[in-house]
Protein backbone atom coordinates (compact mmCIF):
# COMPACT_ATOMS: atom_id res chain seq x y z
CA UNK A 1 0.00 0.00 0.00
CA UNK A 2 1.29 3.43 -0.90
CA UNK A 3 1.52 5.93 1.94
CA UNK A 4 -0.69 8.99 1.43
CA UNK A 5 -0.42 12.44 2.97
CA UNK A 6 -3.54 11.80 5.05
CA UNK A 7 -1.87 8.69 6.46
CA UNK A 8 1.14 10.76 7.48
CA UNK A 9 -1.12 13.33 9.12
CA UNK A 10 -2.98 10.57 10.99
CA UNK A 11 0.31 8.99 12.06
CA UNK A 12 1.31 12.23 13.77
CA UNK A 13 -2.22 12.63 15.20
CA UNK A 14 -3.40 9.15 16.22
CA UNK A 15 -2.07 5.73 15.21
CA UNK A 16 -5.48 4.16 15.75
CA UNK A 17 -7.07 6.63 13.33
CA UNK A 18 -4.34 5.71 10.82
CA UNK A 19 -5.09 2.00 11.22
CA UNK A 20 -8.85 2.50 10.65
CA UNK A 21 -8.20 4.71 7.62
CA UNK A 22 -5.82 2.12 6.14
CA UNK A 23 -8.62 -0.45 6.31
CA UNK A 24 -10.90 1.68 4.16
CA UNK A 25 -13.27 2.54 6.99
CA UNK A 26 -15.16 5.56 5.76
CA UNK A 27 -15.26 8.95 7.39
CA UNK A 28 -18.41 10.14 9.02
CA UNK A 29 -19.43 12.08 5.91
CA UNK A 30 -21.95 14.04 7.95
CA UNK A 31 -19.15 15.24 10.26
CA UNK A 32 -19.44 19.03 10.30
CA UNK A 33 -15.66 19.54 10.40
CA UNK A 34 -15.15 17.43 7.27
CA UNK A 35 -17.92 19.24 5.38
CA UNK A 36 -16.57 22.67 6.37
CA UNK A 37 -13.04 21.60 5.41
CA UNK A 38 -14.20 20.57 1.93
CA UNK A 39 -16.00 23.86 1.46
CA UNK A 40 -13.00 25.92 2.56
CA UNK A 41 -10.68 23.93 0.30
CA UNK A 42 -12.96 24.42 -2.69
CA UNK A 43 -13.26 28.17 -2.20
CA UNK A 44 -9.70 29.06 -1.24
CA UNK A 45 -6.70 30.10 -3.25
CA UNK A 46 -8.03 29.13 -6.67
CA UNK A 47 -5.58 31.37 -8.54
CA UNK A 48 -3.23 29.27 -10.63
CA UNK A 49 -3.83 26.04 -8.72
CA UNK A 50 -3.21 22.72 -10.32
CA UNK A 51 -3.80 19.29 -8.88
CA UNK A 52 -0.76 17.12 -9.32
CA UNK A 53 -0.95 13.38 -8.80
CA UNK A 54 2.26 11.73 -7.66
CA UNK A 55 1.54 8.02 -7.38
CA UNK A 56 -1.38 7.73 -4.95
CA UNK A 57 -0.83 11.23 -3.57
CA UNK A 58 -2.77 14.24 -4.83
CA UNK A 59 -1.14 17.64 -4.27
CA UNK A 60 -2.47 21.14 -4.71
CA UNK A 61 0.31 23.19 -6.26
CA UNK A 62 0.80 26.68 -7.52
CA UNK A 63 3.37 26.99 -10.28
CA UNK A 64 4.77 30.47 -10.53
CA UNK A 65 7.74 32.01 -12.30
CA UNK A 66 9.98 31.46 -9.31
CA UNK A 67 9.14 27.81 -8.65
CA UNK A 68 6.64 25.34 -7.31
CA UNK A 69 4.63 25.91 -4.15
CA UNK A 70 2.66 23.09 -2.53
CA UNK A 71 -0.36 24.46 -0.68
CA UNK A 72 -2.23 22.56 1.98
CA UNK A 73 -5.50 24.23 3.05
CA UNK A 74 -6.76 23.45 6.53
CA UNK A 75 -9.91 24.47 8.37
CA UNK A 76 -8.04 25.44 11.52
CA UNK A 77 -4.59 25.36 13.09
CA UNK A 78 -5.67 23.01 15.91
CA UNK A 79 -3.66 20.15 14.39
CA UNK A 80 -0.74 22.30 13.23
CA UNK A 81 2.04 19.79 13.80
CA UNK A 82 0.39 16.86 11.95
CA UNK A 83 -0.46 19.26 9.08
CA UNK A 84 3.20 20.33 8.89
CA UNK A 85 4.33 16.72 8.62
CA UNK A 86 1.74 16.01 5.93
CA UNK A 87 3.09 18.92 3.90
CA UNK A 88 6.71 17.93 4.59
CA UNK A 89 5.84 14.47 3.27
CA UNK A 90 4.61 16.04 0.03
CA UNK A 91 7.83 18.08 -0.24
CA UNK A 92 9.79 14.88 0.43
CA UNK A 93 7.99 13.02 -2.39
CA UNK A 94 8.60 15.89 -4.81
CA UNK A 95 12.27 16.03 -3.81
CA UNK A 96 12.61 12.29 -4.45
CA UNK A 97 11.03 12.91 -7.88
CA UNK A 98 13.63 15.60 -8.61
CA UNK A 99 11.58 18.73 -7.90
CA UNK A 100 12.41 21.22 -5.19
CA UNK A 101 9.33 22.98 -3.86
CA UNK A 102 8.20 25.37 -1.16
CA UNK A 103 5.36 24.52 1.16
CA UNK A 104 2.58 26.65 2.60
CA UNK A 105 -0.17 25.69 4.99
CA UNK A 106 -3.12 28.04 4.63
CA UNK A 107 -5.74 28.57 7.31
CA UNK A 108 -8.22 30.82 5.42
CA UNK A 109 -10.72 31.15 8.27
CA UNK A 110 -7.92 32.36 10.54
CA UNK A 111 -6.30 34.57 7.90
CA UNK A 112 -3.05 32.72 8.52
CA UNK A 113 -0.38 31.20 6.27
CA UNK A 114 2.67 29.28 7.40
CA UNK A 115 5.68 28.50 5.26
CA UNK A 116 7.05 25.00 5.67
CA UNK A 117 10.51 23.83 4.66
CA UNK A 118 11.95 20.34 4.46
CA UNK A 119 15.26 19.92 6.27
CA UNK A 120 17.61 16.94 6.13
CA UNK A 121 16.56 16.13 9.70
CA UNK A 122 12.93 16.12 8.53
CA UNK A 123 13.82 13.64 5.77
CA UNK A 124 15.15 11.21 8.38
CA UNK A 125 12.02 11.65 10.53
CA UNK A 126 9.74 11.10 7.52
CA UNK A 127 11.62 7.95 6.48
CA UNK A 128 11.25 6.62 10.04
CA UNK A 129 7.56 7.54 10.03
CA UNK A 130 7.05 5.71 6.73
CA UNK A 131 8.50 2.53 8.26
CA UNK A 132 6.34 2.92 11.35
CA UNK A 133 3.22 3.59 9.26
CA UNK A 134 3.87 0.36 7.36
CA UNK A 135 4.21 -1.47 10.70
CA UNK A 136 0.94 0.00 12.03
CA UNK A 137 -0.95 -0.83 8.83
CA UNK A 138 0.27 -4.43 9.05
CA UNK A 139 -1.16 -4.91 12.56
CA UNK A 140 -4.04 -7.37 12.77
CA UNK A 141 -5.87 -5.28 15.34
CA UNK A 142 -5.86 -1.52 15.85
CA UNK A 143 -3.51 0.12 18.35
CA UNK A 144 -5.07 0.80 21.76
CA UNK A 145 -7.27 3.86 22.01
CA UNK A 146 -5.66 6.81 23.74
CA UNK A 147 -7.80 9.73 24.80
CA UNK A 148 -6.52 12.91 23.18
CA UNK A 149 -7.84 16.48 23.27
CA UNK A 150 -9.34 16.21 19.77
CA UNK A 151 -11.08 12.82 20.17
CA UNK A 152 -14.54 14.34 20.58
CA UNK A 153 -14.30 15.95 17.09
CA UNK A 154 -12.71 12.92 15.37
CA UNK A 155 -14.64 11.28 12.55
CA UNK A 156 -13.60 7.86 13.95
CA UNK A 157 -14.61 8.60 17.57
CA UNK A 158 -17.35 5.95 17.55
CA UNK A 159 -14.75 3.25 16.88
CA UNK A 160 -12.95 4.15 20.11
CA UNK A 161 -15.34 5.63 22.66
CA UNK A 162 -18.78 4.06 22.23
Amino acid sequence: MRITGVMVQYYFTCERELWFFSRGLQFDFENEDILIGRLIHGESYERGWKEVILGDVKLDVVIEGDGVEVVEVKKSSKLEEPARWQLKYYLYLLKKAGTEARGVIAYPREGKREEVVLSEEDVAIIEGAISDIERIIALETPPRAERKPYCRRCAYRDFCWV
